[in-house]
């Protein structure tokens, strides 16, 4: 089983000092109406040198999850999918889940998620609902690191190992995030680090490429 992680996510609400007149009147311009859920694009360029390098992008974490959840091993039911946000929120998503393919919609559904910290039906299982615990707490297997930093090896043959080395179970974690270093504490609960191409990709990219290795070895070898 592959666990996989969008760490350090660039999905958050929008902080009380941003909601002013002139935000919700700016946010109604490009999406109709005011979702408490930062976004850069709706953040006049004034306000934006408050914000983080990796704030204000919930547009990674919305391509990423359609790539994950596309993909045939999330079909198989052989991923489980977890987003781990800036402020440490952790939100484990359905085996069964097909996000918003229109990006508005996701806002609206991802302003329920950071208010109530579920979405789905009131009756049985949720479609993404938040979990406790420390990121750590949810990791198995050996934990590989997705960073342009890490060593670039063949893909299939390290890949390999790692399930064999983790009894059939693997971490894969991916910045969720637009630019800046990956933290301490992602860091230290990785075991490896891996590139998986010279230079920088997005997170949509690495998903899906990484996705592609373990489909791969799952089917083919």
């Amino acid at each position: 089983m592959i666990t996989l992680v969008l760490v350090e996510s660039s999905l958050t609400r929008v902080s009380e000092k941003l909601k002013n007149d002139k935000i919700r009147s700016n946010y109604a311009k490009v999406y109709g109406r005011f979702y408490d859920v930062l976004d850069l694009n709706a953040i006049p360029p004034r306000e934006r040198s408050s914000l983080g390098p990796k704030e204000g992008r919930p547009d990674i974490v919305h391509r990423s999850l359609l790539c994950a959840t596309d993909h045939p091993l999330f079909l198989m039911g052989r991923i489980d999918l977890l987003i781990h946000t800036l402020n440490g929120r952790i939100f484990r998503l359905s085996k069964g889940i097909r996000p918003p393919r229109n990006y508005i919609r996701f806002l609206g559904l991802m302003e329920k998620l950071l208010r109530e910290g579920w979405v789905g039906p009131r009756e049985g299982e949720p479609l993404i609902w938040e979990v406790g615990g420390e990121l750590r707490d949810h990791l198995k297997g050996n934990v590989i690191l997705l960073d342009e930093e890490g060593e670039l090896r063949d893909p299939f043959a390290y890949l390999s190992e790692m399930m064999e080395r983790g009894g059939g179970k693997m971490t894969v974690v991916v910045g969720g995030f637009p630019e800046g270093e990956f933290s301490e504490e992602v860091r230290s609960v990785s075991d490896e680090r891996l590139s998986l191409y010279r230079g920088r990709i997005s997170s949509s990219t690495a998903t899906s490429m990484i996705l592609t290795y373990l489909y791969h070895l799952e089917v083919w070898v």
